[in-house]
């Protein structure tokens, strides 16, 4: 990119005042190659004869209609565009535009980014602000529920600018004619058709506020076409999942409450209206949250110095309709003191005890005395990011799988540092039938340690109905348990982002030395895949190519195996020869 026609439509009402400085910053833009669309919407004062002064430059378009308002002259802009233009920008014609506005976001342009926005600065009439970056990184937007997201949290701006969009995402009639508030209204639209967006950290947009602008003039009735544009995202979205519904009810929310705080005064006729519809808002978003409980399972054993960090990353979860159900596997610690603290603190914490068993058993518990619609295993001694639950559940629900599996991080206390093989850029989902896995896993098996272990997924309740984890197993449990899943599941969804947070400590599992039980159960459970697979008409050529080389490895090596000959070193040799 970077030889593209950007049409820049500029709307006039009455704006003598500021109309220059707009113009001036357009017509000083650092990229150049762009048609700058100005339409007069019938203004009373100088905004016309001002505007003509710039047709000199050739790159500039004046169109003069009576008034329509903004939605309409914005809508002539549009048709108005020339045909070999690709992107088009809105600039309002009281603000202006930093130099490098074009410039800084056709250099980020893709093939496939319909939607690219900087940030803005907002100022008064006398007060001038520099340009400045913001302390985040660029951020990548693809699915509809990630705009949504960002909508919701006052992330994305609903306004036009500061903005490059694709042109074939704009009809001629894309702006709702006669409404105010016309950019919320197209939210829709262009969270639904666009392909990716991208935001980026820097300031390239002045926005002035003013005395008598739409969001600083007294309330009037028009105003009340907030509830319109509602109504209109709640037909667009009616056959949308749970989910997007959830994040459309809480930026009507956002909306509602600033429209409320802002416009309506305390003495006007329709302040009650709006404190009304603040609460149906309010009670939809706790309907639409309480109707999944997840039910987070955490074995415990031994891990005072590890464990507040587990449980305070859970009670900071941005999804909060959870329970917590903490299995004391007969720690001889301090472990079930710091456990009773947070029970006596959160209702939604549970605290069971019971005889040293292992994980597996702590698990089978927990998961006996789950209430949730969904289940996730934490192990006692890790940490989630925040946001673990809330993004599962959004992918479980959205592409109704039986569990997401989630990346994860890995933290070394040997060397404090973090190993991680997953970047922001590099996200991707990846949907498997239980054929496709099977078929595959051995592969996926040696890139990526997500596949093995029970902890950073989401899986549905009813999975557990008739698969348990095996308390026999002394090693291995997860690897075995997650087979199991792929062998019933329908399917299941991979995402290619790190939630979970893998602590290896000097009493992990990960690195000790293997005693001969442990050594054992390892090969048995790769053995024991085999018929399955064969029922399956799977062939299981790869998976005996996998043993083969583990074991080998493990008889050059020794790395992980106790010193002198044992009885498992022995049955490794024989299974060697026979397979």
């Amino acid at each position: 990119m970077g030889n593209e026609l950007i049409s820049i439509i500029v709307p006039i009402y009455n704006v003598e005042n500021y109309l220059r400085e707009c113009l001036d910053s357009i017509q000083n833009q650092t990229y150049k190659k762009f048609e700058c669309i100005m339409v007069n919407d019938g203004s009373t004062d100088s905004s016309q004869q001002i505007a003509e002064e710039y047709l000199t430059d050739s790159r500039f378009t004046l169109i003069n209609q009576s008034n329509k308002g903004l939605s309409e002259a914005r809508n002539t802009g549009i048709s108005h565009i020339r045909e070999e233009s690709t992107f088009v920008a809105f600039v309002d014609s009281d603000d202006y535009i930093y130099p490098d506005f074009l410039e800084t976001l056709i250099e980020h342009i893709e093939d496939d980014v319909d939607i690219i926005e900087g940030m803005i600065e907002c100022f008064h009439v006398e007060i001038k602000v520099d340009n400045v970056c913001h302390n985040f990184e660029k951020q990548i937007l693809i699915t509809k529920d990630e705009k949504l997201r960002k909508f919701a949290l006052n992330e994305l701006r609903v306004s036009v600018f500061p903005k490059l969009f694709r042109k074939s995402l704009l009809t001629e009639d894309f702006f709702p004619e006669g409404w105010i508030f016309e950019d919320l209204a197209v939210v829709p639209e262009l969270v639904s058709h666009s392909r990716k967006w991208i935001k980026l950290p820097k300031v390239i947009y002045g926005y002035r506020i003013r005395p008598n602008s739409i969001t600083t003039k007294e309330f009037s009735e028009e105003k009340l076409d907030v509830f319109k544009i509602f109504g209109k995202y709640d037909l667009f979205f009616k056959d949308e999942s749970d989910v997007t519904k959830l994040l459309v009810e809480k930026i009507k929310y956002l909306h509602l409450n600033y429209h409320d705080i802002e416009f309506v005064p305390e003495n006007n006729q329709y302040k009650q209206l709006y404190q009304q519809e603040k609460q149906k808002l309010l009670s939809k978003i706790a309907d639409y949250e309480s109707k999944a409980l997840i039910s987070i399972i955490v074995p415990i054993y031994n891990v005072e110095n590890y464990l507040r960090q587990c449980l305070d990353s859970i009670v900071s979860q941005t999804y909060q309709n959870f329970e917590c159900l903490l299995i004391n596997d007969g720690s001889p610690d301090n472990s079930e003191d710091i456990c009773r603290e947070y029970v006596a603190k959160d209702a939604r914490f549970r605290y069971f005890e019971k005889e040293n068993g292992g994980v597996s058993s702590a698990r089978n518990l927990g998961i006996e005395y789950s209430k949730g619609e969904y289940i996730t295993f934490i192990d006692s001694d890790d940490w989630l990011d925040s946001n673990y639950l809330e993004v599962l559940h959004s992918k479980i629900v959205e592409y109704d799988t039986d569990f997401v599996i989630g990346a994860y991080k890995k933290f070394s206390m040997s060397d404090n540092c973090y190993y991680i093989h997953v970047c922001d850029q590099d996200y991707y989902e990846k949907i498997w039938t239980s054929q496709e896995l099977l078929t595959q896993l051995p592969n996926v098996e040696d890139y990526d340690g997500s596949y093995i272990v029970s902890w950073g997924k989401l899986f549905k309740r009813s999975l557990f109905d008739e698969i348990l984890f095996n308390e026999q197993r002394k090693f291995g449990e997860g690897f075995e348990c997650s087979f199991k899943l792929y062998l019933t599941m329908t399917s299941c969804l991979y995402i290619h982002k790190a939630l979970y947070n893998y602590r290896v400590h000097s009493e992990s599992m990960v690195g000790k030395i293997k005693t001969e039980r442990q050594l054992m159960d390892d090969v048995e459970i790769r053995l024991g895949r085999i018929p399955f697979l064969i029922g399956r008409g799977i062939d299981p050529t790869p998976y005996i190519a996998e043993i083969k080389r583990l074991i080998q490895w493990r008889l050059d090596t020794k790395s992980d195996v106790e010193e002198g000959e044992s009885n498992a070193l022995c049955m490794y040799r024989e299974i060697i020869k026979n397979l």
